[in-house]
C-alpha cells in the first residue's frame, strides 16, 4: 500500500515539472507583440472642399403695373407655371382705347394739313419759275410746311404713346417660370409700378456658398462643383462655378461662391444645399489605414516591418477619410506597415505577425 501511495507522488511531480516546461516554452514563442500588418494602398483621390449654402432662382423679378387701371381678369394662380409672353393679368383700357383713338384722329389730321401744304408749297414754286409768286410768299409756305411736319410727327409719337399705354393692359410673363406670389386679386385698381406677382424660373438655378476663407486661393471661376439638397436626395447635381466675390464676409469669415446649374426637375429656390468642391483630383495618391499612423515626440509615424523588427518612420499626411489617410512623403509602395497594434509598440519592437489576418 505504501509503494502504491509512492509511486502516485512520483507520477504527480512528475506531471508538474512537466507542465511549467511547457508553459516556459509557450512564453518563449510569444515573446514580442502580436500585430497585423498590411502594404500601402495606392488609390485615385478627389481633394475637395466642402460647404453649405442656399439655392435661389437666376431670373426672379417682380412683375409690376406699367399703367394704371382696374383689374379685369387673371390667368394665373401661386403655383401655376407659365410660359413666356403668357397672359397673366387684363387692365381695364377703356381710357387708354379713348386716348389711343383721340391721338389717331389727331394724327390724320396732321397728315392731311401736311399733305394739303405740299401741294400748295408745289404749286407755288411752278409759279416762282415765271415770277408769279413773291419770294417771301414762297419762303412763308416752306417754313409752314416744315411747321406742319414737325406737328405731324409730334401727333404719331403720341399715337404711339396711346397704343403703347394700351398694351400694357395685357400683363404677360417676361419669361417662362412659377408664379411664386400673388399680389393682387380681381377688381383691384392699380397704378404704375404695383407689383402684381413675383415670378421665378427654375429651369437654371444657382447655389449661393460660403467656403471658409483660407480656400480661397483655391477656388476658381470653372471648378466644378457636387450639389446635394435635403428637398431632393435623389437627384445630385453637378454646377459649375460662375463668381467669386472678392470680399471675404467680415462676420464669418467666408468668401461668397456662386454656382450656376440646371435644374434636374424637382430642386427649388430656398432650398439648402451641401457642396462638394473638387479642387484637384490624383490617380496613383498613396494611402495607409488611419489606425495605422501614430504620434510619436510630436510626429505622426507609421512602423514598418523589418524582419520581425519594427522600424519607425516619420511620415507627411495629405488628404484624410474616415478609415484612411493619405501619405505624401516618408513610405514606399512596396513597405510592410503594422496596423492592429501599432500604439503598443515603438521603434525596435520585436513582432509577432499574426498569421491569420497578415496582409502578404
Amino acid at each position: 500500500m505504501k509503494r502504491m501511495i509512492f509511486g502516485i507522488l512520483a507520477l504527480t511531480l512528475f506531471g508538474c515539472e512537466k507542465s511549467e516546461d511547457s508553459n516556459t516554452e509557450n512564453t518563449k514563442t510569444v515573446a514580442g507583440t502580436r500585430v497585423i500588418v498590411t502594404t500601402p494602398e495606392q488609390r485615385s483621390i478627389d481633394y475637395v472642399l466642402t460647404a453649405l449654402g442656399t439655392v435661389e432662382s437666376i431670373q426672379h423679378p417682380t412683375i409690376a403695373a406699367e399703367t394704371s387701371g382696374q383689374i379685369v381678369s387673371i390667368g394665373v394662380n401661386e403655383g401655376d407655371a407659365v410660359e413666356a409672353q403668357q397672359l397673366l393679368v387684363t387692365i381695364d383700357n377703356t381710357l387708354h382705347m379713348i386716348e389711343a383713338e383721340k391721338a389717331s384722329a389727331e394724327f390724320q389730321r396732321h397728315e392731311v394739313l401736311l399733305d394739303n401744304q405740299k401741294k400748295e408749297v408745289g404749286r407755288l414754286l411752278q409759279l416762282s419759275k415765271s415770277h408769279a409768286v413773291s419770294k417771301d410768299r414762297l419762303e412763308d409756305e416752306q417754313a409752314q410746311l416744315q411747321m406742319l411736319a414737325a406737328q405731324r410727327d409730334v401727333a404719331k409719337k403720341e399715337r404711339e404713346q396711346a397704343l403703347y399705354l394700351d398694351s400694357k393692359t395685357r400683363v404677360q410673363a417676361p419669361h417662362e417660370g412659377l408664379i411664386a406670389r400673388r399680389h393682387v386679386s380681381l377688381g383691384d385698381y392699380v397704378t404704375t409700378g404695383l407689383p402684381l406677382f413675383n415670378l421665378v424660373s427654375v429651369k437654371r438655378l444657382r447655389a449661393r456658398l460660403a467656403f471658409p476663407e483660407h480656400h480661397a486661393t483655391s477656388i476658381s471661376v470653372g471648378k466644378q462643383v457636387k450639389l446635394q439638397t435635403p428637398a431632393a436626395l435623389a437627384n445630385n447635381v453637378v454646377g459649375t462655378v460662375t463668381g467669386v466675390n472678392p470680399q471675404i464676409n467680415p462676420f464669418s469669415r467666408a468668401i461668397e461662391v456662386i454656382v450656376e446649374f440646371d435644374n434636374p426637375g424637382d430642386w427649388y429656390p430656398g432650398a439648402s444645399v451641401d457642396a462638394t468642391l473638387i479642387v484637384r483630383q490624383s490617380e496613383q495618391a498613396l494611402t495607409v489605414p488611419a489606425l495605422s499612423v501614430v504620434r510619436r515626440d510630436g510626429n505622426e509615424v507609421v512602423f514598418v516591418v523589418d524582419g520581425e523588427i519594427a522600424k519607425q518612420r516619420t511620415v507627411k499626411l495629405g488628404w484624410r477619410e474616415d478609415d484612411w489617410v493619405e501619405v505624401v512623403e516618408g513610405l514606399m509602395p512596396q513597405d510592410q506597415i503594422v496596423t492592429e497594434g501599432s500604439g503598443l509598440i515603438i521603434d525596435g519592437s520585436i513582432l509577432v505577425i499574426s498569421k491569420a489576418n497578415s496582409a502578404q
